[in-house]
């Protein structure tokens, strides 16, 4: 049985999730808006290192799927955007570590929706050249995925006695 939180309580269980998110914003905004202004589009820095810096512009989603399908992209994220915000809302008791996940995936999301929408395309840039390149927005994403496909499946039933 579901018990009402107060609005106080609800708003200290967003919190985590909402400072996260923001952080994640934060940094992929300011990494990519560095990259654009000092690297040309298809530049790498430094040379010879395993790991570089390479700037790329991204009409599609992770792995070059959908390429030019920005409206389709636009509003997939808004469906995804929606099913995290149901899903913390379904796990709004649940603990910090699910708070978190939500948080960078919600982050993730959000940071590239607003390159789509503003710039028509997601700027990329972390290049490890046996990867597709990608950015701080999609490795939060991923790794929240992740991250939470093992609580859920490892520590579901933990979470449910909690």
């Amino acid at each position: 049985m579901e018990t009402a939180l107060s609005p106080k309580e609800r708003w200290s269980s967003a919190l985590p999730v909402i400072l996260v998110a923001s952080t994640i914003i934060a940094a992929d905004q300011v990494s990519k808006f560095l990259i654009r202004a000092t690297l040309g589009l298809g530049e790498s820095a430094p040379s010879g290192w395993a790991v570089r810096i390479t700037r790329v512009e991204n009409t599609g989603s992770a792995f070059g799927l959908f390429n030019d399908q920005t409206l389709f992209l636009i509003i997939a994220s808004f469906v995804a955007i929606g099913l995290m915000i149901y899903l913390f809302r379904q796990i709004v008791g649940g603990g910090m570590l699910l708070r978190i996940l939500i948080g960078m995936q919600l982050g993730g999301a959000l940071s590239n929706l607003a390159d789509r929408i503003f710039l028509g395309e997601v700027t990329d840039f972390i290049d490890f050249q046996v990867w597709p390149v990608f950015n701080v927005a999609d490795s939060s994403i991923v790794i929240g995925i992740i991250l939470l496909a093992w609580v859920i499946l490892f520590h579901g039933k933990d979470q449910q006695k909690a």
